[in-house]
């Protein structure tokens, strides 16, 4: 073979040939690769994992229907305190905020101790328990939650003037928005607890909602007797750090009515809200962080930081890598006959 056909041969050979890999700089984008996917994998982990974590709130509502009609500064006051001093911030409500809207986003206000001072009471037929709004009858409004059994028509009547508010179902209570994250739901109203008709609402706020324990009464209740032994359930639990059934136990039965105290579900007898509250001490959530809103800037603010890093690293290993790489609906089952949709409260001084 002539010299000059083997020297092209060897140029074109040169053209041809690949340079080799730098093994070190393979090796880094590499690591740097695995190390990101493994980082995001773990990272996605555990942050669902305290995501799907249920915590106590140091956060306690007072919901009080009954201030139009029965305010009791005492009970407020003396509630407030016990629940302050045992770490909690309070929210008060009186009759004025207490409509359907408000109810609509209760499960969303992560409170760990709910107190409904409201009326409750048997539909028609004493086939279910209902609470009551303060807002106003009106036939015209919320149709589509009346027609699908959500709200229906409380009926007050004291001493022959009648007053006629939206009251809510336990099916309204299912279809919140939000949970009540191991809350402890106190029911002052009458036959909140009652062990046929209100065992709906009791396993809405539990079952459905994640509510640690619900506590109501079994039938007709006053209301003095109810806000006095209401405070003394709130001491026995925060002061004495009673169990819930020891607590419970310890309430009497309303001397003109017969109502006793109950709760569900039974397992929740052995509860103290006091390990409760040891619990969110220990996780440190803190009280500024209890509104979803803020929780939730908190929780995005380590995934953007997160995120930062990984474009940086992903970017530089991509840039300089031999190897690329490829990366209230409120529904609910069709309502009853509207006559049995009725709640009525009928007394002539102060049951609820």
């Amino acid at each position: 073979m002539p010299e000059k056909t083997r020297k092209i041969k060897k140029v074109q050979g040169k053209e041809v040939r690949k340079p080799p890999l730098n093994r070190k700089l393979l090796i880094i984008s590499i690591t740097l690769a695995a190390t990101i996917i493994l980082g995001a994998v773990l990272y996605q982990l555990l942050w669902r994992a305290s995501e799907g974590e249920v915590k106590f709130s140091l956060k306690a509502a007072i919901i009080d229907q009954l201030s139009e009609d029965f305010y009791n500064k005492t009970f407020v006051h003396t509630v407030t305190n016990i629940l302050n001093e045992s770490g909690f911030k309070v929210e008060y409500y009186n009759h004025t905020q207490t409509k359907v809207e408000f109810f609509k986003g209760l499960a969303k206000g992560n409170y760990g101790i709910i107190i409904l001072r409201t009326h409750a009471a048997l539909r028609k037929n004493d086939s279910a328990v209902d609470f009551f709004t303060s807002e106003y009858y009106d036939d015209k409004k919320y149709e589509e939650l009346q027609s699908k059994g959500l709200l229906v028509m409380g009926v007050l009547n004291i001493s022959g003037t009648i007053k006629k508010y939206f009251a809510f179902t336990s099916d309204f209570v299912k279809e919140l928005e939000g949970t009540f994250p191991k809350s402890i739901v106190i029911a002052m109203g009458c036959q909140t607890l009652n062990q046929r008709a209100g065992l709906a609402m009791a396993r809405a706020f539990v079952d459905v909602k994640k509510a640690k324990v619900y506590i109501g009464w079994s039938s007709w209740v006053s209301v003095s007797h109810s806000d006095e032994q209401t405070i003394k359930l709130m001491k026995g639990l925060l002061c004495e750090t009673k169990t819930i059934e020891e607590a419970v136990k310890n309430i009497g039965t309303d001397p003109v009515y017969g109502a006793s105290f109950k709760f569900y579900p039974e397992s929740a007898g052995s509860l103290k809200i006091s390990g409760l509250i040891k619990e969110a001490e220990a996780s440190g959530f803190s009280m500024k962080l209890t509104m979803p809103k803020i929780s939730y800037m908190v929780e995005m603010e380590p995934t953007k930081r997160f995120n930062s890093l990984a474009t940086v690293k992903y970017s530089w290993f991509r840039r300089f890598s031999p190897v690329k790489f490829a990366i209230f609906n409120f529904l609910i089952s069709s309502a009853s006959a509207a006559s049995s949709r009725t709640s009525f409260i009928h007394f002539s001084k102060s049951p609820r």
